[in-house]
């Protein structure tokens, strides 16, 4: 049975929800605004597709009825609007039953394994290995031991990397030093939960299977792909 939630109770969830994502949301537009890129920060939005007025936009998950002046709920995806009511269509779950079942699968298999912690960060070097200068994504970066330098990490180091989102950057140069071969098709068989992508990705499932998991849980987990990138910066080439 769903739960009906009066506006007097969602109202105030919903501006709570604005007000914490506001604090997250509103630096990065600014520094947008003016052109200005940072390379950890920004991360979040130009890693992920889920745009700031995406994660501002708060819905219960599944299971709940919105009452009152729901009008709003209009614009959010798989909602529907009846009266003063506002509810996830129904015929929702069946059409995205597949990409459900998934994203299930995908995490099961990936919780199911023992963590691998051996790599270091060696992934983001190795996304930089024998390219020239004018190469790099973050070119207003330097590389802390120049090129040399970090060209020699890369050789004098095992590479490990599990994730095919983080692999596919792999210089050609680099990619053959990879002790595995991951691809799109076999990440059911590599994903495991050492991994800092993997981690990062929770935000990615859970704004994907929204709208029925809630609004406050991409808000929770949002916090980190900008904590996991910090952890990736640590150790990365680049200053």
């Amino acid at each position: 049975m769903d739960v009906r939630l009066t506006e007097a109770e969602w109202r105030p969830r919903a501006d709570r929800h604005d007000q914490r994502v506001a604090a997250w949301t509103e630096p990065h537009l600014r520094r947008r605004s003016r052109n200005e890129r940072h390379p950890v920060e920004d991360f979040l939005w130009e890693y992920y597709s889920y745009s700031p007025k995406a994660l501002r936009t708060w819905h219960p998950g599944s299971g709940v009825v919105l009452a009152g002046d729901v009008a709003r709920f209009g614009a959010v995806r798989g909602f529907m609007v009846d009266g003063d009511t506002a509810f996830i269509d129904p015929a929702l779950a069946h059409r995205r039953a597949d990409q459900v079942r998934w994203i299930r699968d995908l995490m099961t298999a990936t919780q199911s394994r023992p963590a691998r912690l051996g790599c270091f960060g060696l992934h983001e070097w190795a996304m930089v290995y024998r390219l020239d200068s004018g190469d790099l994504r973050h070119n207003q970066v330097p590389l802390r031991l120049g090129a040399a330098g970090t060209d020699a990490v890369v050789e004098s180091h095992r590479i490990s990397c599990s994730h095919y989102d983080a692999y596919r950057f792999f210089t050609p140069d680099a990619a053959p030093r990879n002790t595995l071969r991951p691809t799109l098709d076999d990440r059911m068989r590599n994903e495991q939960p050492g991994c800092l992508h993997a981690q990062m990705d929770v935000y990615k499932w859970a704004h994907k299977l929204a709208p029925f998991t809630p609004a406050d849980w991409s808000r929770t987990v949002s916090s980190w792909p900008g904590r996991s990138a910090s952890w990736i910066c640590a150790p990365r080439p680049t200053t």
